[in-house]
């Protein structure tokens, strides 16, 4: 059998590239304890070694590598401290990263880019026959560049023998050998055969004849690998081309998946000779133990991805995870800034500060049961009202049926005037705000004013209060037309069947025009706002697109393929009604956010859609929901155009007809100036005189309290 085996690795190019590594590298950070005769070895050494590194390239960290995590990302490179449990780095624009024992090469995957995976193979083949060892990533990075700037990989094995010859110590390679002696060298250190398995004289002879015709010694080394390549199903020879993959696969783990070269020329040599020899043609896990990483899993010349911190729940691998789901998925990943982060502060405060200011006012994180509990059956602690600051007031907008504040007796336009015997004419402390807005139930005693001024105490417990998402159905009678009324404060699971329920009721009343309320509508799940809207617009929005989702430049094909038609049917694939009007009315104002603004984005193209009240809150952005360790996040990750491809509504929805929130009449009330205005406008087709728009001038000890429910306000696809 004419071939040859995987062979005795010396580390003799490895030598060079680390002496030079060395020689370069202690003026860049003080190694120390390098003697004059290395120094001068390299220099009369036959080997080219990869440039000379600047303090600005590199980026040292002072353990181990096995200290530490590292990922990559779209922007650079996430180092995690997994020892101290503190610590995270995001590493940009470096060329490579210094750790105690080993460096990191960031630049290979840029080289395997572009040279063909059969050449990157070949190379690493080379470093295993003629030394028997796995190549560093600094060193394969060079021939892999010679090879790209026009070298054969016969000159390349030429190179090698030459460096085989100058350090014969680690190779037993001689310039006087004979033939005979080179050949049985490469069949015993390369091939794996010696002993029992020995290569005959014939064996040996056929490969020194070459030699003697003139083949050179690197074309021959290539000629024995290729054909012990043949050998992979031979019952008694499979173990040479076993152990040959199984050395390449490791090179490549050391080399290419970890960019790893030794710092010390010592362990340049021996350790990753140590590595080769600890394969066997049935193994590698021996061999993969001595790679000074403990995440192996990991790969730095792949595709940008952080998931190999996913699950484990520490302070560093969970702020490493929220880093790398933003840089993934973000809308604006590009413009992050890092900002230095350490034990003390928070996941959120962490997740917050990479957020993009300028753009997001959105993203954020929350309890994962927080969430899930209110967007799959529309549950949360709470007294069950929803407030909202006008000077020195806090009054209720509304009140869920049902709730503590409903059996309490609060209505709308009331004032929560005190809780617990402490005034609320200035924006709520933190014990006051905890007590408005409990997280579990407890029981707190309230000051309550109604409209005509008359004051009360009310005592309510906090329970889990489960939504209303359609507040209010009903139709009204104005001048011989039925005017469908409907207020939707909430795009949960659980809105499915009342919308369904509510316009199907419309449709068989047969009315006229319809009125959507949704002033206090923060958005949620995109289905129920494409479901709702293709109930309304019926036969003129059939068949047509009501979405298309534009992620960021990482993902073209996501946005290729996120259109969303008006549905046809629900989530049980049963037919929407439709309601055929020809226009909607729909009531705004700040709080109109995110999915109902898709509501009002999509239909506009195929029918008309008046606004009256204010303008709404601009965001056509939304999210994926991501979980983590208990952690629900929600980074903006992509914008959103109706069928005309208009979404750019960041300054919110103007009303058509503007017109002030009416909070000293119930939502429903004829009477209450928005509703009033629609109903006028059906009858005049003209919006009513602009009257209190101007919002109360509050000294700043006055401004509002922080939304209590930020997620309710999303545009979400489950």
């Amino acid at each position: 059998m004419t071939f040859m085996k995987s062979g005795m690795l010396h580390a003799g190019y490895r030598t060079s590239l680390a002496l030079m590594s060395l020689v370069l590298g202690c003026g860049l950070y003080g190694c120390g304890g390098q003697s004059q005769s290395d120094s001068a070895s390299y220099r009369s050494a036959p080997m080219s070694p990869a440039p000379m590194l600047l303090d600005s390239d590199v980026q040292s960290f002072p353990g181990t590598r096995a200290s530490y995590t590292i990922a990559k990302l779209s922007v650079g490179y996430l180092v995690t401290d997994m020892v101290t449990n503190r610590d995270i780095t995001v590493v940009r624009d470096k060329k490579q990263l210094r750790f105690a024992d080993v460096t990191v090469n960031l630049k290979i995957s840029e080289v395997l880019n572009q040279v063909s995976a059969a050449d990157l193979r070949s190379v690493i083949e080379l470093y295993i026959a003629f030394f028997n060892r796995v190549p560093d990533a600094d060193g394969l990075a060079y021939w892999l560049g010679e090879l790209r700037d026009g070298k054969t990989l016969d000159q390349i094995a030429n190179s090698f023998y030459q460096a085989a010859i100058y350090f014969s110590a680690q190779t037993s390679y001689t310039a006087d050998m004979s033939n005979q002696d080179f050949v049985k060298i490469i069949y015993r250190n390369v091939l794996g055969r010696s002993a029992s398995k020995a290569p005959t004289d014939e064996e040996v002879n056929y490969w020194a004849n070459e030699l003697s015709r003139g083949i050179s010694k690197g074309s021959m080394i290539r000629s024995m690998l290729n054909s012990a390549r043949t050998f992979v199903n031979d019952p008694n020879w499979k173990f040479v081309p076993a152990l040959l993959d199984g050395k390449l696969q490791v090179g490549m783990t050391f080399a290419v998946n970890h960019g790893l070269g030794y710092i010390s020329s010592e362990d340049s040599i021996l350790k990753t000779m140590a590595i080769a020899a600890a394969v066997t043609p049935t193994s590698t896990a021996e061999a993969l133990k001595l790679i000074p990483v403990k995440d192996l899993s990991t790969n730095l010349a792949a595709a940008a991805s952080a998931a190999g911190f996913a699950g484990i729940c520490t302070p560093a691998a969970e702020k490493s995870w929220a880093r790398g789901h933003v840089d993934d998925v973000y809308l604006w990943y590009r413009d992050v800034l890092e900002v230095p982060q350490n034990a003390e502060m928070t996941l959120p405060t962490y997740f917050d500060s990479l957020l993009v200011k300028g753009k997001d006012k959105f993203s954020f994180t929350s309890p994962q049961s927080v969430i899930d509990d209110f967007f799959q059956s529309g549950s949360s602690f709470s007294y069950g009202y929803s407030l909202l600051r006008q000077g020195s007031r806090l009054r209720v907008l509304f009140v869920e049926p049902g709730s503590p504040a409903d059996l309490a007796g609060l209505k709308r336009g009331m004032t929560v005037a005190s809780v617990d015997n402490t005034s609320l004419e200035q924006s709520a402390n933190d014990i006051q705000y905890a007590a408005l807005y409990p997280s579990k139930i407890e029981t707190h005693t309230f000051g309550i004013a109604a409209l005509d001024g008359s004051l009360r105490s009310v005592e309510m417990t906090s329970a889990l209060v489960v939504k209303s998402p359609v507040l209010e159905s009903k139709i009204l009678n104005d001048n011989g037309k039925k005017i469908a009324y409907m207020v939707f404060n909430d795009h949960i699971r659980t809105a499915e069947q009342p919308l369904i329920d509510s316009i199907r009721g419309f449709r068989e009343s047969g009315v006229h025009e319809i009125v959507l309320d949704l002033r206090y509508n923060g958005g949620g799940y995109l289905y129920i706002a494409d479901e709702l809207a293709a109930m309304i617009g019926g036969y003129r929005t059939a068949g047509s697109i009501f979405e298309t989702l534009i992620h960021n430049d990482k993902y073209p094909e996501k946005t290729e393929y996120s259109s969303s038609w008006f549905y046809s049917y629900d989530t049980n694939s049963r037919p929407l009604p439709w309601l055929n009007v020809p226009r909607v009315f729909v009531l705004t104002g700040s709080r109109t956010c995110s999915a109902s603004e898709s509501i009002i984005n999509g239909l506009s193209p195929f029918m008309e859609v008046i606004l009256i009240g204010d303008k709404t809150c601009g965001k056509p952005y939304g999210f994926r929901q991501k979980n983590n360790c208990g952690t629900a996040y929600f980074a903006i990750e992509f914008s959103g155009v109706n069928a005309l491809g208009k979404g750019d509504y960041v300054d919110g929805f103007a009303p058509q007809c503007s017109v002030a929130d009416d909070l000293d009449h119930l939502l429903g009330d004829p009477q209450e100036r928005r509703l009033a205005a629609a109903l006028n406008y059906v009858r005049t087709g003209k919006c009513p005189a602009v009257t209190g728009m101007v919002s109360p001038q509050m000294p700043p000890s006055q401004a509002s309290e922080p939304d209590p429910y930020p997620w309710r306000s999303i545009r979400l696809v489950r």
